[in-house]
């Protein structure tokens, strides 16, 4: 992928009061993989590296403090977990904290593996040179794999007890159901894909779903992702981040500021080569689904009198109606790539720091379907595209719906046994 060149946006021409923000003009640079109100040099690189020492800092306080509180912690947990047994049957206050901790140990891990690759790599072009940084990709994209799929997905679902299902479905080569640790399945999910590009479409229903492309893709793939611009503020994100393809979005452009980043959207798509595989994955809900978004959604819409769209949400029960801006910029600068719908049950779970501290997504079966769209069957015109795309999410709505019944019914199921 080029680097990102410096562009500007128009700045708004509508007289605002004195009291309302107005958008500032932003760039695309090579400083980092995001927009700026900043374009020279220096304050670039201060406003990297000023964010960078603060989340550093923060996240090496909380690993020294919680570490020294870890043994005191445990047994609070475990006396809690304790306590709660009859009615969990799981130590989820033990797997919470156990959790927290493996967390910020495999931050400092990022971060020291990042600077070692960098490090190496610098000591290596001494020997033979790096056209186009193809092997600083490279190792950047096996440890982004060992990082994001191996530690931060993988072990994370061990320690909260998460049992993976994968449905791999649509136009594929096989399609099939299998569990996450079973042998050989990435390579199995892989090969029934085909090697090449895609574009990940997925619902956004808590903190824990945007690792799902990461964990169960990135051991055969090229992950690229579009995010939010406040997760820079997790450092090893910022950084591993920044060394490959992808881009944190400024959400709050307005929208005079939006187009540099749908510019920026557009290129995490347009260099795609047929035989390469890189994925690029997007939330089209642009945050996380909740009740009270959702009647957010619904009021606004109302106070717009904009009557289709609030039948069209008021229709949605587990997703917010997907705003079609960055879907569509990527579908129009899309040479080649395939198209996966990502739809998933059990991460809703985590969608708040209270459920993650009361163990709601320890010991669940989490369920995840891959629905696959070849390149050739993407709707051509852009109103087709839109109701392409809102009849998938209205899919990807009621089949969460159904594996909520589901969850429902059994768990009704077991608590009557146990009642027996």
């Amino acid at each position: 992928m080029e680097p990102l060149t410096a562009t500007s946006t128009t700045p708004p021409t509508t007289t605002t009061s004195p009291k309302q923000r107005v958008p500032k003009k932003r760039y695309l640079h090579d400083y980092g993989r995001y927009s700026s109100e900043y374009n020279s040099g220096f304050r670039l690189w201060l406003e990297k590296w000023n964010r960078r020492s603060i989340s550093i800092s923060l996240i090496l306080i909380v690993l020294v403090v919680l570490t020294i509180l870890f043994p005191v912690l445990a047994i609070v947990a475990l006396a809690l977990d304790l306590y709660h047994y009859k009615r969990r049957r799981g130590l989820n206050y033990v797997r919470i904290l156990t959790f927290f901790e493996s967390y910020l140990f495999i931050e400092l891990i990022a971060l020291i593996s990042t600077f070692l690759i960098y490090f190496i790599h610098l000591l290596s072009l001494i020997v033979v040179s790096d056209p186009g940084k193809a092997r600083f990709f490279r190792w950047n994209y096996w440890y982004q794999s060992w990082w994001g799929g191996e530690m931060l997905f993988g072990w994370s679902c061990y320690l909260l007890g998460i049992d993976v299902q994968v449905e791999v479905a649509g136009d594929v080569k096989s399609s099939f159901i299998a569990h996450y640790y079973d042998k050989g399945f990435k390579k199995r999910l892989a090969d029934s894909l085909g090697v090449g590009p895609k574009i990940i479409f997925s619902r956004h229903a808590s903190f824990a779903d945007t690792l799902v492309p990461q964990g169960i893709f990135s051991l055969f793939y090229h992950m690229r992702y579009i995010v939010k611009k406040e997760l820079l503020w997790d450092p090893a994100l910022d950084v591993s981040g920044s060394r490959t393809p992808n881009f944190f979005l400024f959400r709050d452009a307005g929208t005079d500021g939006m187009e540099v980043e749908i510019e920026a959207i557009k290129s995490m798509v347009s260099d795609f080569k047929p035989t390469e595989p890189d994925v690029t994955c997007i939330w089209p809900e642009g945050t996380r689904f909740s009740k009270s978004k959702r009647e957010k959604v619904l009021e606004s819409f109302k106070k717009k009198n904009d009557t289709k769209n609030y039948e069209l949400a008021s229709n949605l029960k587990h997703t917010l109606l997907p705003r079609v801006g960055g879907v569509l910029s990527l579908l129009e600068a899309n040479p080649c790539g395939d198209i996966l719908f990502c739809y998933h049950f059990g991460m809703e779970a985590s969608s708040d720091f209270g459920q993650m501290m009361n163990g709601e997504l320890c010991n669940r079966v989490v369920k995840i379907k891959f629905e696959q769209i070849k390149y050739k069957d993407i709707p051509k015109t852009k109103q087709e595209r839109i109701d392409w795309l809102l009849r998938k999410w209205v899919d990807i709505d009621q089949w969460i719906d159904q594996q909520d019944k589901i969850y429902k019914n059994e768990k009704l199921s077991l608590k009557k046994k146990k009642s027996d």
